[in-house]
């Protein structure tokens, strides 16, 4: 499971490199950021892809890497080029489901290809089809394809977790922003590469990538230049989508579509808007106002809901269920690192110490128990010195056992806490960090005494604000159930914040 409060988006198959930056507030998600970084300039022509992703791609993602680096932490799913990937859709006529699960794997491989071996196959989730046929969609990328593009993002050392096909992450968002029934057409026309994108409301989804996009378009001047080539543009969109709607559809089939919505740089240009809805018919919409988004004033310039596939990468990251069409796993070293949260040294030290403490105590506990057993009955009474002897070192045991013990009774305080205040950081990401983390017994509960500091940049930190403490304080009490009876502010050595809070432990929840 990739769940994290926030992800990055990242796509480098349209003539840019788009990166949005998500974070999960709710029922909503919340844009924090959007990257755009042209792989060429005006004038240049976009370079095309090929087996590799081009070497522009590859300075864009090191200067990228170079600003980002501190939020990179946050899963990073990246869009496949699918030039010369298959997809479709397979259906059976059983419907017991043990049957049909087997019959449409088999489906599946013998639409591919005779032979498996050069390709990467995924499968959607089963559904039913109209006629009450269970189905699925799948899609297969060539294995030597994904194998280049895996190569060129750890040649540039951009940290990923998933790797996604761009037409499949482009549904993600649409059927998120434009729910609903009926024959939908999404196009996302970027520098180099259009997508069109049919959505059929049953979860079912077509597609065709094309190697066109509207780079001459934004190269061109104002004027009647950029209205010619906003016409030429139109009519050769227009022939494509009519070519893709009878390949994947038939030529039967005439339904229009309910929706039609123009994404990507496209949709930047009013010229291009007039030019495709005089030539198609169609009512085109473009994203300005979201629906289930909130865009930040850092994101805002970029107009990052007219980048849809950028947008689904990084929701994939976000969806609990993951994506089943990531053609990679996540690596298992970026799993480890989210799974230990933004602690302080010291912290780890304690989690690792109570830890350490509570396993030598009992060890302990249960030597001395022997060592007593074995002093106490070999003496003599008759002999005064085996006496002395035997009480000096069954007083320094007893000592010794009454110290371990009180170190166990602390543990059992604080370890509990931390475990639980673990548990919760591995969860969210706070604006904060835990420096510190310190139980003290009381009547009728103990005291719990934490040390926080203000994570500057971080997702949601407004640092220096009132709202950091009370954002610490609703944290403490949703996440780990801790009431704070008192807070205090101070400057740390170093001159950063800190935020001393104590919070009441009652006794029994202060036990394993």
């Amino acid at each position: 499971m990739l769940m994290r409060p926030a992800a990055w988006g990242i796509d480098l198959t349209g003539g840019a490199l788009r990166a949005l930056h998500i974070e999960r507030a709710g029922r909503r998600n919340r844009i924090l950021d959007a990257i755009e970084i042209p792989l060429s300039g005006p004038g240049e022509g976009a370079e095309a892809l090929t087996a590799h992703l081009p070497e522009a791609a590859g300075r864009a993602l090191a200067e990228f890497v170079r600003t980002h680096a501190a939020a990179l932490g946050d899963p990073v799913v990246v869009a496949l080029p699918v030039f010369g990937a298959r997809h479709g859709r397979a259906e059976v006529a059983v419907t017991a489901a043990g049957q049909a699960e087997k019959l449409l794997e088999f489906e599946v491989q013998r639409a591919v290809a005779s032979d498996l071996e050069p390709w990467l196959v995924r499968r959607g989730p089963t559904r039913s089809s109209a006629s009450g046929a269970p189905g699925c969609d799948w899609f297969a990328a060539r294995r030597e394809h994904v194998q280049c593009v895996v190569g060129d993002l750890q040649r540039w050392r951009l940290p990923f977790d998933l790797l996604v096909p761009g037409p499949l992450a482009l549904a993600r968002y649409c059927e998120l922003e434009w729910p609903g029934r009926g024959r939908r057409l999404m196009m996302e026309c970027q520098r180099t590469r259009t997508d069109l994108l049919f959505l059929l409301g049953d979860g079912t989804q077509r597609w065709r990538s094309l190697p066109l996009g509207c780079g001459a378009l934004a190269d061109a001047p104002v004027g009647p230049t950029r209205d010619a080539e906003a016409r030429r543009l139109a009519e050769r969109l227009r022939a494509e989508w009519r070519e893709a709607h009878l390949a994947l559809f038939g030529a039967h089939d005439g339904t229009a579509p309910e929706r039609t919505v123009l994404l990507g740089e496209a949709a930047r240009h009013p010229e291009l808007r007039h030019a495709l809805a005089a030539a198609t018919g169609l009512e085109l919409v473009t994203p300005h106002a979201p629906r289930t988004f909130v865009v930040t004033a850092r994101a805002a310039p970029q107009q990052p809901l007219h980048h849809g596939t950028a947008i689904g990468l990084a929701l994939a990251a976000l969806d609990r269920a993951g994506d089943p069409w990531s053609l990679v796993d996540p690596p298992r070293g970026r799993r480890l690192t989210r799974a230990v949260p933004a602690l302080s040294g010291a912290l780890l030290a304690l989690a690792a110490g109570l830890l350490a403490t509570d396993f030598i105590a009992a060890r302990e506990l249960h030597r001395l128990a022997a060592l007593r057993e074995r002093v106490v009955a070999p003496v003599d009474p008759r002999v005064q010195a085996d006496w002395a002897s035997a009480g000096a070192t069954i007083t320094a045991a007893n000592q010794r056992s009454e110290a371990l013990l009180a170190a166990i009774d602390d543990a059992g305080r604080r370890w509990p806490l931390a475990r639980h205040l673990i548990a919760a950081l591995a969860e969210t990401t706070p604006p904060f960090r835990l420096l510190s983390c310190a139980a003290e017994p009381g009547t009728p509960a103990d005291l719990v005494r934490l040390t926080f500091e203000p994570v500057a940049g971080a997702v949601g930190s407004d640092v220096g604000a009132v709202g950091d403490v009370d954002a610490i304080t609703r944290w403490l009490h949703d996440r780990v159930g801790l009431n704070v009876t008192g807070v205090e502010e101070r400057r740390g050595p170093d001159g950063t914040r800190r935020v001393d809070l104590v919070a009441a432990l009652p006794h029994a929840a202060a036990k394993p």
